[in-house]
């Protein structure tokens, strides 16, 4: 195991950080289309969040029963409560050949994972599946593939459908692991379409063999690590439209986020060892001395939440990045999911009355994973950085002439993403730091942290 040498008091000293200046055409575009207010907006503490879940079940519980009763008239086409459709013509093509266009999914054995595999192999994908363990991984391919077989055999034989299997198992804990899973993949295969980073942890406290913290690495720092190995395949792909008045894509990114990411401000750290919240140290912004904080162990309690920010600003940094790749193909996409809250695997240390709770309230897998298919597929706004599956009570404007977003909500109360009416997908605005560039400056500092961190 590698110790982690960093000075606590170093890791909020108020020295300022360069951000990453590159930017492509694309990420400008995006930028100066996007509703900025979401910066001027603070981030919810944790208190915040322990008092509003129950007022979002209540909520949810309430609105839903409503639903029903009226279900029998066009409420819920008055109030634009159907669920969003995922049209054909709005996705990308998928040739009828014997190469189809490869995705890898982590952490795809089970829960919203495997879902989103099954879906994206049932649409013509060839889907490798990345998961820690081996024989979990065969399963899970083996379940995919006779899925696939049966739902051919009673649909139309003539489909194009894709595929499920297994490279070498990926532990996000490990660099090493990483490092080994991308070479193997690289030597096999010449690009990569589709990249979701699902694989997530909710458990806090332990230390992964590179010496950080595991919930964080898990979550983000090895993402960052196998998205950036794996981003000359990215380039590499070319996602196309049958609407020849898109532009074409190379990679697209898919990144997992949550709800949490509302309450992960920059100036509250939650101390593991007795849960008290400290105000009074950090300099309020989500710099690089922040990130570098939520990486080691023994710093925050709130690395989940943390995480998923983080999952956020690395999509706009990918689009800075990678965004804009000349007239024929646009570059990489990237875009941050919500999955709602799901009864999956993520909960398995829970206790069994907890659980058996969370099925009751909470979306299933499969429609956890509609939010990251059509963030994998589907011809996303020029402002979409993030997806989510809740009806809101506003809408914003927007002028996409896609059928598959044309639901958009603008910055809302969190409580309206932790549960409520499923809509399938819709383009929402996320809570960004105010660093007052819409979390450019952020999302360029928590990229330079991750660089350090993975030595690459």
């Amino acid at each position: 195991m590698t110790a982690i040498s960093w000075n606590r008091d170093a890791l909020v000293s108020k020295a300022p950080i360069a951000p990453s200046e590159r930017m492509s055409p694309h990420a400008d575009q995006i930028h100066n289309n996007y509703n900025w207010k979401s910066d001027m907006q603070p981030f919810y503490a944790r208190a915040t969040f322990m008092k509003m879940g129950p007022l979002a079940l209540l909520y949810s519980i309430l609105f839903n029963s409503v639903l029903r009763i009226l279900s029998y008239v066009p409420f819920n086409s008055l109030l634009r409560i159907d669920p969003s459709t995922l049209h054909p013509e709005d996705c990308f093509i998928v040739p009828n050949s014997s190469t189809p266009p490869i995705a890898i999914i982590t952490g795809s054995n089970t829960g919203v994972g495997f879902e989103t595999a099954q879906g994206l192999a049932q649409r013509g994908y060839h889907v490798i599946l990345a998961c820690r363990n081996r024989q979990k991984g065969l399963d899970a391919v083996h379940k995919i593939n006779q899925h696939i077989i049966t739902s051919c055999r009673e649909e139309d034989e003539s489909k194009v459908v894709g595929k499920a299997s297994f490279l070498q198992p990926l532990d996000l804990a490990s660099f090493a692991s990483i490092r080994s899973f991308c070479n193997s993949f690289s030597e096999k295969y010449d690009s990569l379409n589709i990249l979701v980073n699902n694989a997530g942890i909710n458990s806090q406290g332990d230390v992964t063999e590179d010496g950080l913290e595991m919930c964080f690495q898990s979550n983000f720092v090895g993402h960052f690590l196998l998205t950036k190995l794996l981003i000359p395949s990215l380039l590499n792909a070319e996602n196309t439209y049958k609407n020849n008045k898109y532009k074409d894509e190379a990679g697209r990114i898919v990144n997992l986020s949550s709800v949490t990411h509302h309450f992960a401000p920059s100036n509250e750290r939650i101390h593991p060892n007795d849960g008290s919240s400290d105000l009074s140290e950090n300099n309020g912004i989500h710099d690089k001395h922040f990130w570098l904080g939520s990486s080691t162990p023994g710093v925050s309690a709130a690395t989940y939440r943390e995480s998923k920010l983080a999952s956020i600003l690395f999509t706009i940094e990918l689009n800075k990045r990678y965004g804009g790749g000349g007239e024929k193909v646009m570059g990489i996409r990237s875009v941050a999911v919500s999955p709602g809250s799901v009864s999956s695997d993520i909960w398995r240390n829970e206790s069994a009355l907890t659980q058996k709770i969370y099925r009751m309230v909470y979306l299933t897998p499969q429609q956890g994973s509609s939010t990251s298919i059509a963030g994998s597929i589907g011809n996303l706004p020029i402002d979409a950085i993030y997806l989510q599956p809740y009806w809101h009570p506003f809408m914003r404007r927007m002028h996409s002439a896609v059928r598959s977003f044309q639901r958009s909500y603008p910055l809302s109360f969190p409580m309206f993403e932790m549960l409520g009416p499923y809509i399938g997908h819709s383009v929402s605005v996320p809570r960004l730091p105010t660093d007052g560039c819409g979390g450019y400056k952020s999302s360029g500092q928590l990229w330079d942290a991750c660089e350090g961190l993975t030595a690459e």
